[in-house]
């Protein structure tokens, strides 16, 4: 079911570039441009197709963690610059007159395919130029991948503080601190306000007063004459 994403995001890239392809004249093509005007419709169409590739999509997959969405996206932006990446290369082999077959049709796929990524992006260029417009689909596969990381990366730091925060362990250690001996010894000896007077103990108070027993030189005994 993911992987779904990523094929309707990526094949939804490619109708849009082909239904510019197929309707209306290429503007840029390898090597040059072709000039031509462009209408209200097809450049409405444009500016919604790169707000819906360079902002909508690759946010929505970047918070919702839909990665094949950004998978998706960034796939169409390596079809779109492979043709920048290798036509250099084969300039050599066509220019020679011993050039392949092979290598003759290589180049003109890689040509299409370089037509078709910049065919939505032509109308722009009326506003932001050739030069901003032409590097545009090179953009797409950074930006979406650039975007999705710097999301989950943000997101992984927040949880961490927040579980920081909430840590019960954080705080069992700072009210253990907080409340260690000596604190508890001062918090339960009060403070003393002037002078204390003790009252006596209700025990002597109560205890009757002791008789004292009368010892035989005390007192004068009468002793009967033998």
């Amino acid at each position: 079911m993911r992987r779904d994403y990523f094929v309707c995001v990526f094949l939804i890239c490619i109708c849009v570039s082909l239904f510019y392809v197929c309707f209306l004249p290429l503007y840029f093509v390898y090597g040059g441009i072709v000039p031509r005007e462009f209408g209200p419709i097809e450049t409405a169409a444009s500016w919604i197709f790169m707000f819906m590739v360079f902002i909508v999509l690759p946010v929505y997959a970047a918070v919702k963690k839909k990665f094949w969405m950004s998978a998706g996206l960034a796939v169409y932006g390596i079809v779109a610059a492979f043709p920048v990446w290798v036509l250099p290369e084969m300039a050599d082999k066509l220019a020679g007159e011993d050039a392949s077959i092979v290598t003759v049709i290589w180049a003109f796929l890689l040509r299409s395919i370089y037509g078709m990524a910049e065919a939505p992006f032509a109308p722009i260029s009326r506003a932001l130029g050739d030069s901003f417009a032409e590097v545009l689909p090179r953009r797409i596969m950074p930006v979406a991948l650039i975007l999705y990381a710097g999301v989950q990366l943000f997101r992984f730091y927040r949880d961490a503080y927040k579980a920081e925060q909430l840590d019960p362990m954080k705080a069992i250690d700072k009210t253990s601190i907080e409340n260690g001996p000596r604190n508890v010894r001062t918090a339960s000896i009060p403070e003393v306000l002037g002078t204390v007077i003790s009252a006596p103990d209700a025990s002597l108070r109560n205890k009757p007063e002791e008789v004292k027993k009368p010892t035989v030189s005390d007192t004068n005994v009468d002793r009967p004459e033998e």
